[in-house]
């Protein structure tokens, strides 16, 4: 796993690129392409950012995203159940529709809610996860509060035609696969994947009902084109259909183990991302523009025994011009000084499909907002490069009936002379504009919307040291956190009538931590990681924000055999300290329980055939450990799988 610089090292097969090099120390040569208005080296970097590549997806055998995701520095997931159960994914205690996250450039989050749902994401076909922590509004507006979460998904690199597909089995009846194909010319590059998971998972509610399966099918696809060596247009379209089964969850119920029970819930999604874009060079790379048009269109529906309980559309459309210019001549790409700008509109909207949901006519309209913005951001190196900064500064003017906002974010990198040591900082602002369920209301009518929200704000800093030892072979960071949150949104619960209206709290939610990260490299193929997050999250009253662990701990440990074909791997996750709302009567959410601590083993293998063909095996939760993400919902048992890839 690639934690605040990039390893570059061990093990692939032919089919698994991982397995096809030799150990190699780390990398500081490569960008972050989620890093700013334009992408920016690693070694340049203030901020604290994490990078998981296809190499590593492949390594541990991930096919969720939000199993990468775990344990990393900074991050805590809560996923309600099984495969397809609601996952929310947070960055350092801020709330999980704080966390923006961006396919392709793409905002993929829900308008309705701000969040966006992790069950929805397979990893097949992602090229890399950029996991940018801390204050980022600065440059992609609301909603990143906490991070930025930066997925690139995979492209044409290799000439010619080449095409990959997988295949795996495992238990609970499950069966996956995929198929890629990639082709490329001096100036074509064209990509498309299909790829479709589905299982028949378990009773999620533990109490021996029926069990709560999952089906998704994900196509991707991107097209690239230089027209000529200054122009190139692009574009790519992302279709995810998902249906899955989750069980009755009862407010108020009067025991623990009645909260969730066996019931015959479905949910089916449907979502369409696409961009269109275009890549222009002036002056011999003097100057660059950037012209991107992004949408997103999301139906879901959910049903009780066949029978429609939900029924809602929303969609986003981002059209957005940047320009970038080196300040000290040269081309941007190559300059010490850069300057760009960003001019963004953007419009969300929202709308109930049924009328025989909603407890009020009126709330079958199209609710539509829309958002104009202006972003600025400097890059300059100074010291011979040692030194490093980046400023950036956004104003938004929302006409979505809620006020309009300025966020500002500084980031400083610092290379001691020693060669060895960076130290890097930064700090920001940040803000959440209210959701549209929080503004509008929500069918079929107990949430009562408040039009009078206001955005929620964040201001947070960090301070940080990473040194790289055994000649660029190991690598370890350190960082220390703060942030505040004011205005946060919560909600008031009307025990007699079951309504629910959304307000803003008053005083400030408080946030700190330290996290850590390491990696080793050695010659012999054993490479090994570490990453460990300390979290204390409190909300304006004092009390401790619920479902952020306070301790959480990964160890990995992976070894490529001397036949350089066979890998083994091991993973270690340690939570500890994760609290949530007690749901049951008479406390309907106003107490917390603690939930027990628990410790999560998963081991991989993989084994090069050859040239085209690699076999996989993998057991998730080794020593089935029974816990809780979420109060109510027990996780996934102890599951194995095998595979075979192929590559041709």
């Amino acid at each position: 796993m690639k934690t605040t610089l990039f390893f570059v090292g061990a093990s692939a097969l032919a089919a698994s690129p991982a397995l096809a090099q030799d150990t190699a120390p780390f990398d500081l040569g490569e960008l972050v392409l989620g890093g700013g208005l334009i992408p920016i080296e690693a070694e340049r970097y203030g901020r604290a950012v994490t990078v998981i590549t296809a190499r590593d997806l492949e390594e541990r055998q991930i096919r969720h995203v939000s199993d990468a995701l775990r344990a990393l520095p900074g991050v805590s997931v809560s996923q309600s159940g099984g495969t397809g159960a609601l996952t929310q994914v947070r960055i350092r205690g801020a709330e999980g529709n704080h966390t923006l996250v961006r396919i392709d450039g793409v905002d993929v989050s829900d308008p309705s809610s701000g969040a966006y749902d992790f069950a929805d994401l397979l990893a097949d076909d992602i090229e890399r996860i950029e996991v940018l922590r801390g204050p980022q509004s600065s440059i992609y507006g609301s909603n990143a509060i906490g991070g930025v979460i930066n997925i690139v998904t995979k492209s044409a690199t290799e000439p010619g035609l080449v095409t990959t597909g997988e295949l795996e089995v495992g238990t609970e009846d499950t069966l996956g696969g995929r198929l890629s194909l990639r082709y490329a010319t001096d100036r074509l590059r064209l990509s498309a994947s299909a790829a479709q998971r589905q299982t028949d998972g378990y009773d999620v509610s533990g109490s021996g009902g029926k069990p709560d399966g999952d089906r998704n099918t994900t196509l991707n696809g991107r097209l690239e084109y230089d027209l000529t060596d200054q122009i190139t247009v692009g574009g790519t379209l992302r279709r995810v259909q998902r249906t899955s089964d989750y069980d009755q969850f009862n407010w108020g119920a009067a025991t623990v183990s009645g909260l969730v029970t066996d019931a015959d819930l479905q949910t089916k999604e449907t979502n369409l991302f696409g961009t269109a874009y275009a890549k222009i060079d002036h002056l011999g790379g003097l100057y660059r523009s950037d012209l991107f048009y992004g949408m997103a269109d999301i139906d879901a529906v959910d049903t009780n025994s066949g029978v429609k309980t939900s029924d809602y559309s929303t969609t986003r459309q981002t059209f957005s011009y940047r320009g970038s210019l080196a300040l000290d001549g040269g081309t941007v790409e190559t300059a010490g000084q850069v300057l760009s700008v960003l001019l963004q509109r953007q419009e969300e909207t929202f709308q109930n499909n049924d009328a025989s949901l909603v407890f009020d006519p009126a709330m079958m309209a199209k609710q539509k907002r829309r958002q104009q913005s202006v972003a600025l951001e400097y890059r300059g190196s100074f010291l011979a490069d040692a030194l490093n900064l980046q400023a950036s500064a956004r104003h938004d003017d929302n006409d979505g009936g809620f006020a309009d906002t300025d966020t500002w974010s500084l980031g400083l990198s610092y290379l001691l002379p020693n060669g060895t040591t960076r130290a890097h900082a930064s700090a920001g602002t940040a803000v959440q504009n209210p959701t549209m369920t929080e503004q509008f209301g929500y069918n079929p009518g107990t949430w009562i919307g408040n039009p009078d929200l206001l955005p929620e704000e964040s201001t947070g800093w960090d301070l940080g040291v990473e040194q790289r030892f055994m000649g660029d072979r190991g690598v370890i960071d350190v960082t220390y956190f703060r942030a505040d949150l004011t205005n946060e949104i919560n909600s008031t619960y009307n025990a007699t009538t079951g309504e629910s209206t959304p307000y803003n709290e008053d005083g400030r939610s408080h946030r700190k931590g330290v996290e850590v990260s390491t990696d080793f490299a050695f010659d012999n193929g054993l490479t090994l990681g570490a990453d460990y997050t300390w979290l204390d999250a409190t909300d304006p009253k004092g009390g401790t924000e619920v479902r952020r662990p306070r301790n959480e701990l990964g160890l990995r440990a992976y070894y490529l055999f001397p036949n350089g074909c066979t890998e083994i791997g091991a993973d270690m996750r340690y939570v500890g300290g994760l609290w949530d709302y007690d749901y049951t009567a008479p406390s309907y959410g106003s107490d917390l329980l603690k939930l027990k601590d628990f410790t999560v083993v998963n081991l991989t293998a993989q084994h090069r055939i050859n040239a085209a063909l690699t076999l996989t095996a993998r057991v998730e939760n080794l020593f089935d450990e029974q816990y809780q993400e979420v109060l109510g919902y027990d996780a996934p048992p102890r599951t194995a799988y095998a595979g075979l890839n192929i590559r041709f």
